[in-house]
């Protein structure tokens, strides 16, 4: 796989990672959903009653993704959540939120490969420099447990997996070197033996550009190399309150080949 095919295949699958609420948070999902977050139901005016978003996801071995958020606001803590993929059904989600728009209570009806549909209880607690993520059994009894710590610029540095009753945990420990714009993970097992150590690129610095309206319009993509950068590059349409309705997305390689990411598009109804 090219360099190209490997980081934009790796922001694809990462993005869709950090939104599935049953999966385990990572280096990665945590990393995209610092730059590239799917929190397509925020709005920064006006208040809605639905918010209806169309995201077409351009996979790097050319295959396409459709996907349909249905977004009923119930009240500002509360919103019932229909997804389509594909024109496929494959969940039905309730979501209780905090002040700031953040999850605190998951129950979301997923459908799984086979036809089959399973129940997904998830809480979160967010305390300074840390979020914990627990997932709930049919009794309301806590099973698996995620704590994730992040430094002053919210990067995580330490991902615990925590199974309950036995009290096992494998970690992801991250240093970094933002002088030299670098960062070694480490995986430990839930024995403590070392699996993977994995030395990359990171730039906190990622952000080049951003329009009137505070969005970004063009980023490095956090984890590319600098001296061969891959660019995001973001386009939006705004509605009459200030908020977008059309986000087009591509990614420009280092030999400046523009590749189509994502095109999405929201409609929102205002409840005044």
């Amino acid at each position: 796989m090219s360099k190209f095919l490997f980081i934009f295949s790796l922001s694809i699958t990462l993005i869709g990672y950090s939104q599935n609420q049953e999966s385990e948070p990572t280096f990665y999902s945590e990393i995209s959903e610092k730059v590239a977050s799917k929190a397509y139901y925020k709005v920064k005016f006006g208040s809605p009653s639905e918010i209806v978003v169309n995201d077409t996801i351009f996979m790097a071995n050319s295959e396409t993704w459709i996907e349909k958020n249905i977004y009923t606001i119930k009240s500002d803590f509360e919103m019932l959540v229909k997804k389509y993929r594909d024109n496929e059904f494959i969940a039905d989600e309730i979501i209780k939120l905090d002040s700031y728009k953040r999850i605190l209570n998951y129950e979301g009806n997923l459908k799984y490969e086979g036809g089959k549909w399973y129940i997904t209880k998830v809480n979160y607690q967010y305390l300074k420099g840390k979020k914990i993520k627990e997932k709930i059994n049919d009794s309301g009894k806590t099973y698996m447990r995620y704590t994730v710590t992040y430094d002053s610029i919210n990067n995580p540095t330490l991902i615990e997996h925590t199974i309950v009753g036995p009290n096992k945990t494998r970690i992801q420990n991250i240093n970094y070197d933002y002088s030299n714009s670098h960062f070694i993970l480490m995986d430990f097992n839930y024995q403590g033996r070392l699996e993977e150590e994995i030395k990359g690129n990171i730039n906190s610095d990622y952000i080049l550009e951003k329009n009137e309206n505070g969005d970004i319009t063009k980023m490095f993509w956090i984890l590319t190399d600098k001296t061969e950068p891959f660019i995001h590059e973001m386009n939006y349409e705004y509605d009459e309150k200030g908020n977008w309705i059309k986000l087009v997305k591509n990614v420009i390689s280092p030999d400046g080949t523009i590749e189509p990411y994502h095109r999405t598009y929201r409609e929102i109804k205002y409840k005044n």
